[in-house]
C-alpha cells in the first residue's frame, strides 16, 4: 500500500515538473523586456485608444468607426478598472509613455502564459503527456510566436478559444471515466434467492440511482457546453475570423455526446453572444456605419499566400513542422487538427486581405501538429535504454534551440525613439481643464501624425489638441500644428509632393528629433532576425510645428 502511495506520489511530482517546464519557458520568451520588443504597431494604439475610452466612460466608440466587436476593449478596460491603470502618479521619473505600454503588454504575456497551460492540457486530453510538452514548448519558445506579445485583439480571444476547446474534451473525458468505472453495486446471488422481496427492493435503488445520475450528467453535460459555447461566443466577440473553431466545436460536441440537441445547446450561445455588436449598431442607429466597417475589413488586398510565405520566411522551423504535422494528421486521419485548421485557410484566402497577426489562430494547431509528427521520431529504436531517454531528448533540443533563437530577439530594445518622442509631444502640448473653451483659439494645436500617437495625450494626460490622422485630406482647424515624423509618414510625404500635406510639412521647422540603430548591422535575412521584417526598429522620429 505504502509503495503503490509512493508511486502515485512520484507520478504527481513528474506531472507537476512536466508542465511547470513550458510554463517558465512561456513566462520568460512572453514577459521579459515586453516594452522593448517587439516594436509598436499601429493597431495597438487604436486597440489602447478604445480600451481607456470604454475605462473613462467615454463609449466604445471612440473613433466613430466599426471595425472589430467590443469585447477585446471591455475586457481590458476591465482589467485596466481593477487595478487601477493607468495612474500617472505612480511613474515618478520614468518615462511616462514606457510605464504605459508596460502594464497591457504584461497582461498580453500572463495570458500568452495561460495559452501554454491551456494547450499543454488540450494536448495532453488528445494526444497524451509526451505530445502535450512538446506542443507546448514549440509553443512557448518558437520565435514566430512573440506575435502574441503585441496587444492584438488575437492575443485577447487565444485563451477564450483554447477554454472552449478544452472544456469540451475534458467533457468528454469524464463521460468516458464514468462509463469505465465499475459499478458499485454488486449483486448477491444467493442471498437475493432466499430474499426476492430484499432483490426487488435492490433492483428499484439501481434504477433511482441511475435515474439520478443520467439527469446530473445531463445537467453537467448542458452546464459545461453552455459555458464552453459562451467562451467562443466571447472570443468571435472579440474578433470575428474566431468563428472559424465552430466547426471543430460542433463535430467535437457530437462525437463526445452522441446527441443533436447538445451540439445545438454548444451553438446556441456562440451565435448569441457576438451578435450583440450588430445589435448596438442598429439601436444606436449606426446600421450603415457597421457594414461599411465589415465591408472594408474585408476590401483590402492582401493575400494568404503572401502572409504564408512571410510566416516561412521569418520562421521556417515551425512553419515546416505545423504544415508536416498536419500531412501527417491527414495521413493518420486526423480530424481534430484538420478541422482546427482548415476552415481557417478557407476563411483567410476568402476574405482577400490576410496580416501576419492574422495567424496567430494557426500557433496552437500548428505546434499539435508538429509536436504528434516530433513525438513518433525514434520510436522504432531497438536499444531500451535510448528509447526512454528519448522524450527528454526531445524536449532539450527543442527548449534549447528555441531559447537561444527568440532570446536573441526579445533582448533588443526597439522603441527608446518611440517613447522619448511622445514624452516630448507631451511636454509640448496645452494641458485641458473644465471647460476646453476657456482655452484661446490661438493656443489651441493640431496634432498630426500616425493614430498611435494620440492615445496617450488625449486619454491619459487630458491634453487639447485637434488629432489629424496623416491619412487625412481635410484642412487643419488650427492655426497651429505639430507633426510627428516618422517613416511612415515619409512615404507619404514622398507619395504627393503637391498635397496639402507637404505645403503645411514646408511650412514648419524642427523642434527636436530622436534616432536609434541598434539593428542596422544585424542581417535580417538570417534567422532568426528574419522576425525583424514584421518588427522594424523605430530608426527616427522627429518633431516639427509651425510655431
Amino acid at each position: 500500500m505504502n509503495l503503490r502511495l509512493q508511486l502515485k506520489d512520484g507520478t504527481r511530482r513528474r506531472s507537476l515538473v512536466f508542465i511547470l517546464i513550458p510554463l517558465v519557458l512561456s513566462a520568460y520568451t512572453h514577459l521579459w523586456n515586453p516594452t522593448g520588443f517587439p516594436s509598436i504597431h499601429t493597431d495597438e494604439g487604436h486597440y489602447l485608444r478604445k480600451a481607456i475610452s470604454t475605462e473613462i466612460g467615454q463609449g466604445l466608440q471612440p473613433q466613430d468607426r466599426y471595425r472589430a466587436p467590443y469585447f477585446g476593449q471591455i475586457f481590458l478596460a476591465g482589467i485596466f478598472s481593477i487595478i487601477g491603470f493607468p495612474n500617472v502618479e505612480t511613474f515618478g521619473e520614468k518615462n511616462p509613455v514606457e510605464q504605459l505600454y508596460l502594464v497591457p503588454r504584461v497582461i498580453m504575456g500572463v495570458l500568452a502564459v495561460f495559452d501554454t497551460f491551456l494547450l499543454y492540457r488540450i494536448t495532453e486530453y488528445r494526444y497524451g503527456r509526451n505530445v502535450a510538452i512538446i506542443a507546448s514548448i514549440l509553443f512557448a519558445v518558437m520565435p514566430f510566436t512573440w506575435m502574441i506579445r503585441r496587444i492584438f485583439l488575437e492575443t485577447i480571444q487565444l485563451p477564450f478559444i483554447l477554454t472552449s476547446i478544452l472544456l469540451i474534451l475534458n467533457l468528454g473525458r469524464d463521460r468516458q471515466l464514468q462509463s469505465s468505472s465499475p459499478s458499485q453495486l454488486q449483486s448477491k446471488p444467493q442471498k437475493d434467492a432466499e430474499l426476492p422481496g430484499q432483490l426487488q427492493k435492490n433492483q428499484h435503488q439501481q434504477q433511482l440511482e441511475q435515474t439520478q445520475k443520467h439527469t446530473y450528467q445531463g445537467e453537467y453535460t448542458k452546464l459545461t457546453l453552455i459555458i464552453s459555447g459562451i467562451f467562443l461566443g466571447l472570443a468571435i466577440f472579440t474578433k470575428i475570423p474566431a468563428f472559424t473553431i465552430i466547426p471543430l466545436g460542433v463535430i467535437m460536441v457530437y462525437m463526445v455526446t452522441r446527441k443533436k440537441k447538445y451540439a445545438i445547446v454548444w451553438l446556441i450561445p456562440v451565435l448569441l453572444v457576438p451578435m450583440l455588436w450588430p445589435i448596438h449598431a442598429t439601436l444606436s442607429g449606426d446600421m450603415n456605419d457597421w457594414i461599411d466597417g465589415v465591408r472594408y475589413q474585408v476590401s483590402r488586398d492582401r493575400p494568404l499566400i503572401n502572409t504564408i510565405n512571410t510566416f516561412f520566411q521569418i520562421d521556417p522551423v515551425l512553419f515546416i513542422l505545423g504544415m508536416g504535422g498536419l500531412v501527417y494528421s491527414a495521413i493518420k486521419k486526423d480530424y481534430f487538427l484538420l478541422l482546427w485548421t482548415i476552415p481557417i485557410f478557407v476563411f483567410l484566402q476568402a476574405i482577400g486581405y490576410v496580416s501576419s497577426f492574422h495567424l496567430i489562430l494557426l500557433l496552437p494547431p500548428f505546434c499539435i501538429a508538429g509536436a504528434t509528427m516530433i513525438e513518433k521520431i525514434g520510436n522504432n529504436i531497438a536499444n531500451v535504454r535510448l528509447k526512454n531517454m528519448l522524450p527528454y531528448i526531445r524536449i532539450a533540443v527543442i527548449g534549447i534551440f528555441g531559447i537561444c533563437s527568440i532570446t536573441m530577439l526579445i533582448t533588443l530594445n526597439m522603441n527608446s525613439t518611440y517613447y522619448q518622442a511622445l514624452a516630448f509631444v507631451l511636454a509640448n502640448l496645452p494641458d485641458s481643464n473644465s471647460n476646453a473653451t476657456a482655452i484661446s483659439p490661438a493656443d489651441k494645436v493640431t496634432l498630426i501624425g500616425n493614430p498611435q500617437y494620440f492615445w496617450i495625450p488625449e486619454f491619459v494626460f487630458n491634453k487639447t489638441f485637434d488629432a489629424k490622422n496623416f491619412y487625412s485630406k481635410t484642412p487643419f482647424k488650427t492655426d497651429k500644428y505639430l507633426m510627428i515624423i516618422d517613416s511612415g509618414f515619409v512615404r507619404i510625404l514622398n507619395g504627393d509632393n503637391s498635397s496639402r500635406l507637404n505645403l503645411a510639412y514646408n511650412a514648419t521647422h524642427n523642434l527636436a528629433r530622436f534616432e536609434q540603430n541598434i539593428t542596422g548591422g544585424t542581417d535580417i535575412n538570417k534567422y532568426p532576425f528574419t522576425n525583424l521584417r514584421l518588427s522594424p526598429e523605430t530608426r527616427f522620429i522627429e518633431l516639427r510645428s509651425n510655431y
